[in-house]
């Protein structure tokens, strides 16, 4: 099983997932009772520059083990020529933009690191569709893999939560309406400093963000585009370059995302007071 070459053309282009002779969801020997069934979503995108066609081929595997092969679209973009933050913020919504032209109303989006948990079975899988259902009708962006920053649960496995990583989760009409109106550089668009200045930035301070917990999708430790890896100086280091300037920033983020959620849904009770505590501060500034 290989991705088809990307083409010449200096643009960016839409493709579906490569079939697979062995992949019994695309040979159709998939057992009904076995097959992972994810027809509640309306549409799903893998975001993978042209470049990395080891990454694509990669991430079709995944899709394959999971049964997004057959619902998949991939988007292929170049590399920005400038930043690759800039270029992945563009490319989130570029194929949010190709949802809401569509009219969808729950769409996946991923990029080419997603890791799908070997766990991952039938029945967790109808808990995810079951759990999409009962969202509030203000609802953005359903987490299925993520790095909380902050979070306390609303249900069993529902979590409300400010969340770092756009590697795999389920959007809402609002959302994309949102990529469609925020183009990078956009004014206005507040983020959270401690995540940095990418799209998940900006997403961890949107209103209306959950999360499935426990999560079901990871990232791998292959080498991201996004970011410069080279050193801060020493007078310029903050916590955050821990991760986001380090060389093994993606075995980090990889091994420790779990943990991390963890870690934030122990500590949820002081999450929830201390978001309390906010809306309660902030509806006073509003009335005064």
């Amino acid at each position: 099983m290989t991705a088809p070459a990307a083409d010449n053309a200096e643009t960016a282009v839409f493709h579906p997932c490569p079939p697979d002779p062995d992949c019994p969801y695309c040979n159709g020997s998939i057992a009904p009772q076995q097959a992972l069934d994810w027809s509640f979503l309306d549409g799903a995108y893998c975001i993978s520059l042209k470049s990395r066609e080891d990454r694509a081929q990669n991430v079709a595997g995944e899709f394959h083990k999971v049964g997004l092969c057959q619902k998949v679209m991939f988007y292929r973009p170049l590399k920005h020529p400038v930043k690759g933050i800039i270029g992945s913020w563009e490319s989130h919504r570029a194929v949010g933009q190709d949802a809401l032209r569509r009219g969808y109303q729950a769409t996946l989006i991923m990029e080419d690191d997603v890791y799908f948990s070997d766990r991952l079975k039938p029945r967790k899988l109808r808990a995810v569709s079951h759990a999409l259902t009962r969202l509030p009708p203000d609802w953005r962006i359903f987490f299925l893999g993520h790095w909380p920053v902050w979070a306390y649960p609303v249900r069993h496995n529902v979590l409300r939560t400010g969340s770092a990583c756009a590697h795999a989760y389920i959007v809402s009409p609002l959302l994309l309406k949102w990529l469609d109106a925020h183009p990078w550089g956009a004014p206005g668009i507040k983020k959270l400093r401690l995540v940095g200045k990418a799209l998940d930035s900006a997403y961890a301070e949107l209103p209306g963000t959950y999360a499935l917990f426990p999560m079901i999708a990871t990232q791998s430790v292959s080498r991201s585009d996004n970011f410069n890896f080279q050193p801060k100086p020493r007078d310029k280091r903050k916590l955050k370059h821990l991760v986001t300037h380090s060389r093994h920033r993606e075995l980090l983020l990889s091994k420790l995302m779990r943990p991390a959620e963890m870690i934030v849904v122990t500590l949820s009770p002081v999450f929830f007071v201390a978001r309390l505590f906010k809306r309660m501060r902030n509806r006073d500034s509003a009335v005064g």
